[in-house]
């Protein structure tokens, strides 16, 4: 399988937002937070780096989430890898991403190519 991560909704409740990163090896990446049941009143989240395929499908390379019943750090570009604890809330996740997100996508580039 190409393409082992795929975007799924996180909730249909909740509140989300995203944008444009940059390109990178001729993919346009963007940057999604959601939150549940809002960005005001947080009972769990994930922040997304992806980018988009051709057929309009998204192929996340990096999260962070709630899910499990604890924040963690999903690098979807190492294999088993195990889920790594961190103490962030979603606007240190959004920050860490979209600081990072070319390191990302580059270990993703290498693990699967793009």
């Amino acid at each position: 399988m190409k393409y082992p991560h795929r975007t799924c909704l996180f909730k249909e409740t909740a509140q989300e937002y995203g944008y444009k990163l940059a390109s990178f090896q001729g993919h346009e990446f963007s940057l999604r937070v959601s939150a549940s049941p809002s960005l005001d009143d947080v009972e769990a989240f994930a922040v997304t780096v992806y980018y988009s395929l051709s057929t309009r499908e998204n192929v996340e390379i990096a999260r962070v989430d709630t899910a499990h019943g604890f924040t963690h750090f999903d690098r979807l570009y190492r294999r088993d890898q195990p889920k790594e604890p961190v103490e962030w809330d979603w606007q240190k996740a959004e920050e860490e991403l979209r600081e990072n997100w070319r390191r990302y996508a580059k270990s993703y580039d290498d693990a699967y190519g793009l």
